[in-house]
């Protein structure tokens, strides 16, 4: 048990009423309390870190203009990667100070905020201003009013294979144009309307808080990071880095790896849901214990609902509709059916996220640790890492279909900035980063992106390609907390 637990049970058991209990609280110097990571990582989910300075997750999350799963997302963990990528400013240290509960222990090493990526931020003029427009709106309203209509139609008229992919691409066109920008915080300055809204992602079989563990906690934090990364782990069915797993079919893997992505539905829509049980991704990455209570019960219950309304609903339709002797044959075509728009939903989601970080060119690192904390190579940093570890691709008007996630640069550097934006900032993003000394790469068509995707796997197909995957630059004293 911590110093700081052990203070604020005597300054709460001294108190006469909450409010005293609070008062006391705020008058216990934290500043001379300390926590290792391993503390906070493995018993204190109800902290997080951001940069040397510890607060109490457990109470700021519910005034958290942003909503209060994604502070307990990062409970437990370093959260320095999230503001800073989020709020595309400085950490308010004073401003936070009624929550501070610590500090890092001497000799535990320091996430510092990247100096290149908030001098951009600021010539973007911070995230403020970059918030769904209306007609980024109106377009979600109607294509979510529009799936919802046709699943509708197909449960009380009838069913259909051109039925089921019209609807397998209106739930990736949900994914990438609705649930992302929501999720992230970006469509809505409410943060309870933007969780409301991400609340799409159940609607088309994911977890909403598994999708923030694996896209928001882990990828967007770490992107190329072979350790922390999960895009980047694609063994045992492929090979993409050095030191990666390797297996006698991958000599193949820049041919059988469009098949692969007709199977990505199984990760979201059964996946998913048992990692909300066992509150693990990949049954590997725990989730914050905070998020813990409210979140899994939710998920699961929705994850049944999805399941409800694609497989026992179908079916008892097709029943009720079939003699005796077709009754197999017809529950068998129903199923079928559903398969075929799960299919076709994450086959496209899938076709142009793996676009987007395995090119001829992508850059991989490591340094990023289980608890969140993140040291970079020698002249590199959050800004220089996100734009070599992403590509983009098209224009504006695959940014209309595709949600913006043609933009992939923009959008890793800034998630909180709403896709409409993306093609009018990327004209201040790639001479900026270029500027730096870092890599910024725009396939003009996806037939070049692809293309390119086709190279980098056949790379690694070859057992002896083993490029150097370099990791962090000797920590300075500074960033060791000295």
């Amino acid at each position: 048990m911590c110093l700081a637990s052990n203070l604020v049970k005597e300054a709460a058991a001294h108190a006469d009423s909450a409010a005293a209990a609070d008062k006391a609280l705020r008058e216990i110097d934290h500043e001379k309390t300390t926590f290792t990571r391993r503390e906070i990582e493995s018993k204190r989910h109800d902290l997080v870190i951001i940069e040397d300075r510890v607060y109490d997750a457990d109470r700021f999350q519910w005034a958290h203009p942003g909503g209060s799963l994604f502070v307990a997302m990062f409970g437990g963990r370093d959260g320095t990667l999230a503001f800073q990528s989020y709020h595309m400013r400085n950490f308010p240290h004073e401003k936070l100070r009624p929550y501070l509960r610590g500090r890092l222990a001497p000799g535990e090493t320091i996430t510092r905020f990247d100096q290149d990526h908030l001098e951009l931020s600021k010539k973007l003029g911070g995230a403020a201003p970059y918030f769904a427009p209306r007609h980024q709106q109106y377009k979600a309203a109607f294509i979510w009013a529009l799936a919802f209509a046709l699943e509708a139609y197909a449960l009380t008229v009838r069913r259909s294979w051109a039925l089921a992919t019209v609807l397998g691409f209106l739930y990736a066109m949900i994914g990438l144009n609705i649930q992302h920008d929501a999720n992230h915080g970006a469509m809505f300055k409410d943060g309870l309307k933007n969780m409301a809204w991400g609340l799409s992602q159940q609607w088309i079989g994911g977890s909403q808080v598994m999708w923030l563990q694996e896209h928001v906690v882990l990828h967007h934090m770490h992107t190329g990071d072979v350790h922390m990364d999960p895009d980047a782990q694609m063994a045992p069915a492929m090979r993409g880095y050095s030191g990666s797993l390797y297996l006698p079919w991958m000599v193949l893997q820049h041919y059988y790896f469009l098949l692969l992505e007709l199977g990505y539905w199984v990760v979201p829509n059964v996946g998913h849901f048992f990692e909300v049980l066992a509150w693990s991704h990949k049954f590997e990455y725990p989730l914050s214990r905070l998020a813990m209570p409210c979140w899994r019960t939710q998920s699961t219950l929705l994850h049944l609902l999805y399941y409800v309304r694609h497989i026992i609903l179908p079916s008892l339709v097709a029943i009720r509709a079939s003699s005796p002797e077709q009754v197999f044959g017809a529950v068998g075509r129903e199923l079928a059916v559903s398969l075929w728009m799960s299919t076709v939903g994450g086959f496209y989601l899938a076709f142009f996220f793996f676009l987007s970080h395995n090119f001829d060119g992508v850059h991989f690192t490591e340094g990023a640790n289980a608890g969140g904390d993140c040291q970079y190579e020698a002249d590199s940093g959050f800004l220089k890492q996100q734009a070599a570890s992403s590509s983009n691709v098209g224009g504006e008007k695959l940014c209309v279909l595709n949600g913006g996630l043609n933009y992939q640069i923009e959008h890793h550097l800034f998630p909180r900035i709403a896709h409409s934006h993306y093609p009018r900032i990327s004209e201040k993003v790639r001479p900026f980063v270029t500027a730096k000394g870092g890599q910024y790469i725009h396939f003009d068509t996806v037939w070049d992106n692809l293309s390119s995707v086709h190279k980098y796997l056949k790379r690694f197909s070859d057992p002896l390609f083993n490029p150097v995957v370099k990791g962090p630059a000797r920590p300075t004293p500074e960033e060791m907390g000295g």
